[in-house]
């Protein structure tokens, strides 16, 4: 009786630790939505929600960070939105879903101010990781040496914030579930996509050649194939994260808990039970040419 007693004193015990120590992704959809299946209902898509004047047009990811007393909240974002001056001057043509901008960590006020109005309104969801003490240091950590390396310099949809490349705002959130080793497969499949990206179509700094947008509209009807020369590109998508979301939310499944905030709707996930990780934080950079076309 006494060792039953001691059992359920300490899951309680670890379970309001965890609480306490806890890993937040807000996905917030585009406007209008992003259509992936051609180049150019990608392009067409793009130029309509950016022309809608409505804020994140490519649909975004914010990340909170909890850690007892040490509360943080931000995410990836671009100093320069000049989409339309990269398509139609720089003739980056679909090099740009390589290209980087000018990038930057968003700051904690601004966000809790745009955030909460999202979730005043329903537009946005989330995903949650309760995690324990040693996880969220090691993701506390992760942040810290992000800023600290001015890793937020280059904004881009394929940089990959663990090589110090820079990272899209989709990329450095679940690279928070990466450093943990929180990312399942269900998770990499159902939020990711891969699209080969025809170099025909393509401008700097896949190609030094420009490439006109209007070349891209009247020819670039599918991506290329196996057989074409491409450049393939695998990438999160914000709208494909808040749609997972959602079907979670409906299915109401025993593996999480579902949490309401405002008027948005979210996952929690318990995690505190699995040990940090121990590996290393930073991978290896494992293409030169990167610097290269920087």
């Amino acid at each position: 009786m006494i060792k039953k007693l001691l059992l359920l004193l300490t899951i309680l015990s670890s379970s309001a630790w965890a609480n306490k120590q806890e890993l937040t992704l807000y996905f917030i959809p585009s406007p209008l939505g992003m259509d992936w299946s051609s180049p150019v209902n990608l392009t067409v898509s793009a130029v309509k929600n950016i022309i809608s004047l409505k804020p994140r047009f490519m649909g975004h990811v914010f990340v909170e960070l909890k850690c007892a007393d040490n509360h943080e909240l931000t995410g990836m974002t671009s100093k320069t939105f000049d989409y339309l001056n990269q398509l139609l001057v720089e003739q980056r043509g679909l090099g740009i879903l390589y290209h980087s901008f000018q990038g930057s960590l968003e700051d904690k006020g601004e966000v809790q101010k745009e955030l909460r109005e999202y979730l005043q309104t329903g537009h946005a969801n989330f995903t949650r990781f309760l995690l324990n003490k040693n996880q969220c240091q090691r993701a506390a950590q992760y942040l810290s040496e992000y800023r600290k390396n001015n890793i937020q310099r280059y904004y881009g949809l394929a940089n990959r914030p663990r090589y110090g490349e820079g990272a899209g705002c989709t990329a450095f959130g679940v690279s928070f579930v990466e450093v943990l080793n929180l990312l399942d497969q269900e998770m990499r499949e159902a939020w990711s996509q891969t699209i080969n990206i025809p170099l025909i179509f393509s401008g700097p700094p896949l190609k030094d050649q420009g490439v006109s947008l209007f070349k891209v509209l009247m020819n670039a009807h599918k991506w290329a194939s196996e057989n074409e020369s491409h450049q393939k590109l695998t990438f999160w998508d914000p709208d494909k994260m808040h749609q997972w979301v959602k079907k979670k939310v409906n299915l109401k499944q025993s593996s999480y808990s579902i949490l309401k905030i405002e008027k948005a709707e979210g996952v929690v996930f318990d995690k505190g039970h699995f040990p940090a990780p121990e590996g290393p934080i930073w991978l290896q950079h494992l293409d030169p040419v990167y610097q290269k076309n920087k």
